[in-house]
């Protein structure tokens, strides 16, 4: 019996979305679906030879930026060898939605993740645009997958979808690559410039939005204010970076914080750090990085927006607090830094919660699932509710 074959098709191989395709993608039974992957080759964090090494065949798509006929056409030929087309992401989307429409009756099944809904927060002449886009193209769109509740609830409540078209699909990481054992010594510590007895904060993200630096670095300064046994490290790369390095002057900080660009060795670096902190502004999804930090054994002190209160269960596993407040981040990270104990309780909560809910063998499985569905509605018209 011949196998369905799935495009999964990302903007970027940068951040997060390009993660989840990979993990995705490898882990998905060859047996039951032949999976190929269309991403611009964009010097992100996820490699071409990453899938092929799967034996997954892998496809450069140059849709990073702007709107392309040009990129849109070999798009349109690959689209036209597939039974399903999983966009990950508004541009893919779009460029996967426009490819399959291309295809008039003979198109495949389309499935959008969103990963986080950022239209909402634009200014009003963008937001209607894109929020105009995303309706006109809904009827393409066979099923919508939310990385979490609090996304199912803005992509229902901008009138994008209705709520039986959108599924809930929680991220997933693959937990053992980052556990290590209780009470492990932090070997990497002496590398990073900070002394055995310095306390790392570490923030692993893209440096671009939604990420809110301004809070990280004002809320930082305050905890060294009160305690001078502090190092932020920040891992990862993006726009943001020269404004970055801008605040981190401004308040006095070159000393205190390391900007250590983009790196292949996170898991290493979460294990010689003590803390991890993410601080967003407006939208999100369900970071894998506050995942990650959680299998790690760190506690978490993250911002409260779009999914983080869905992973991070306040007081237990680490403290949300409200977004672009520096006071309220400076006095969750210095609760945590002051009690050893209540660090670790948390770290090993948290490292039991991705156990237990984030893993990804349940994440693939619930996409797969999606797919059965989907692929099994092909006689029916499009856009009717998923059961």
């Amino acid at each position: 019996m011949k196998r369905p074959r799935v495009l999964e098709l990302v903007a970027s191989s940068h951040g997060g979305g390009a993660v989840h395709v990979r993990d995705l993608a490898v882990r998905v039974d060859s047996s039951r679906y032949e999976v190929l992957v269309a991403m611009p080759e964009d010097g992100g964090n996820v490699q071409r030879q990453e899938f092929e090494a799967a034996g997954i065949s892998f496809y450069a798509a140059p849709i990073s930026a702007g709107a392309s006929v040009r990129a849109l056409r070999p798009l349109v030929r690959l689209v036209a060898t597939v039974d399903l087309v999983h966009a990950h992401g508004a541009r893919a989307a779009l460029y996967g939605r426009l490819a399959a429409l291309s295809l008039g009756r003979r198109r495949p099944s389309v499935v959008y993740t969103i990963h986080g809904f950022a239209a909402p927060h634009y200014a009003w002449w963008r937001r209607t645009c894109l929020l105009g886009l995303e309706r006109a193209l809904s009827d393409a769109t066979d099923a919508y997958v939310a990385v979490c509740r609090a996304e199912r609830e803005a992509i229902v409540g901008a009138r994008v979808a209705e709520a039986g078209r959108v599924r809930v699909i929680y991220n997933g990481i693959d937990a053992a690559r980052y556990a290590r054992p209780c009470g492990e010594p932090n070997p990497e510590r002496a590398g990073l410039g900070s002394s055995a007895s310095d306390r790392a904060i570490i923030t692993v993200c893209r440096l671009n939005k939604p990420r809110d630096f301004a809070t990280l670095l004002q809320a930082f300064r305050l905890v060294l204010d009160h305690r001078g046994d502090v190092r932020l490290l920040i891992v990862g790369d993006g726009p943001y970076r020269a404004n970055v390095e801008a605040l981190v002057a401004e308040l006095d900080l070159l000393d205190k914080v390391a900007l250590l660009g983009m790196r292949q060795d996170v898991p290493e670096l979460l294990a010689a750090s003590d803390l991890f902190v993410l601080s967003t502004a407006q939208w999100e999804g369900l970071p894998l990085t506050v995942l990650e930090a959680m299998a790690s054994g760190l506690p978490v002190v993250a911002s409260d927006v779009g999914g983080v209160p869905e992973a991070v269960t306040q007081g237990e596993t680490g403290l949300v607090v409200p977004p672009r407040s520096p006071q309220a981040l400076a006095s969750a990270m210095e609760a945590v830094l002051a009690n050893a104990d209540l660090a670790r309780r948390m770290g090993r909560a948290g490292a039991e919660r991705v156990a237990s809910h984030f893993c990804v063998e349940r994440m693939v499985a619930e996409t797969v699932a999606l797919y059965d569905a989907v692929l099994a509605r092909r006689g029916s018209t499009s856009g009717g509710r998923i059961s």
